[in-house]
């Protein structure tokens, strides 16, 4: 996501972090700008350890969220958060409602081919689908109905290799694919070499303007003293 940052031309003042707190991204591009976390769901240290393992970068763990209120931010980064939502249509409105107009959100995910080989490898009871439910396609949709405008979303695949099942089992459970992670002795097809892929999502989008967001079914309105009589 962070690549996505040098062609953005904007210079926000308050940005808001849900999911995987990374000031050491953030805090580069936008050191004048303030931090809020509104969201401690993402505090896994282990889980924090696979992601560096990943991307090569950190993340933190949240302390006490900070007191939010509606539209407050330029732009809400949200880091592996989306799939865990039950209902991400909740939570792209949420998004929505704390981006002040011309406000930027920036997002990633898993995506539904994320541990695609555990289906193979593992009886279906020790089988998780927490993550990766969501298609990319219907949350570029979701972002619209939510209000979002110019919503843009691609992926790209990582493969994660393991020689100790042990060590597979641990990680997918950190990730939210298996229900234990002590699975090693249920492998019903181990191979010489374990992976697990991982799709992982990227999307942004815009909270438009005050006139644009009053777009309701192709018909825009506005107010008197946008008029402007011409002169003849």
């Amino acid at each position: 996501m962070a690549e996505k940052l040098e062609i953005v031309r904007l210079q926000p003042k308050k940005i808001g972090h849900l999911g995987a707190l990374n000031l050491s991204v953030l805090g580069s591009y936008y050191p004048e700008a303030e931090h809020h976390c509104f969201d401690r769901k993402f505090s896994s240290n282990a889980l924090s350890q696979l992601f560096k393992k990943i991307t090569r970068q950190y993340f933190y763990r949240y302390q006490e969220p900070a007191p939010i209120g509606v539209a407050d931010f330029d732009l809400i980064w949200s880091n592996l958060e989306l799939h865990l939502q039950g209902d991400p249509n909740s939570l792209m409105k949420q998004w929505k409602s704390k981006l002040k107009p011309e406000g930027l959100l920036m997002f990633s995910y898993f995506g539904p081919d994320t541990g695609k080989e555990l289906a193979k490898l593992f009886p279906n009871d020790y089988l998780l689908r927490n993550a990766g439910s969501f298609d990319m396609h219907d949350v570029g949709d979701g972002l619209m109905q939510a209000g979002f405008s110019e919503p843009v979303m691609d992926m790209e695949y990582l493969t994660l290799s393991y020689d100790d099942p042990d060590l597979l089992c641990k990680e997918a459970f950190d990730l939210g694919l298996l229900a234990s992670s002590d699975s090693a002795k249920h492998l019903i097809g181990a191979e010489s070499k374990l992976t697990i892929t991982l799709e992982v999502v990227y999307g942004h989008a815009w909270a438009p303007d005050a006139l644009l967001a009053q777009k309701k079914a192709g018909i825009t309105t506005i107010s008197p003293d946008q008029i402007v009589r011409s002169k003849k």
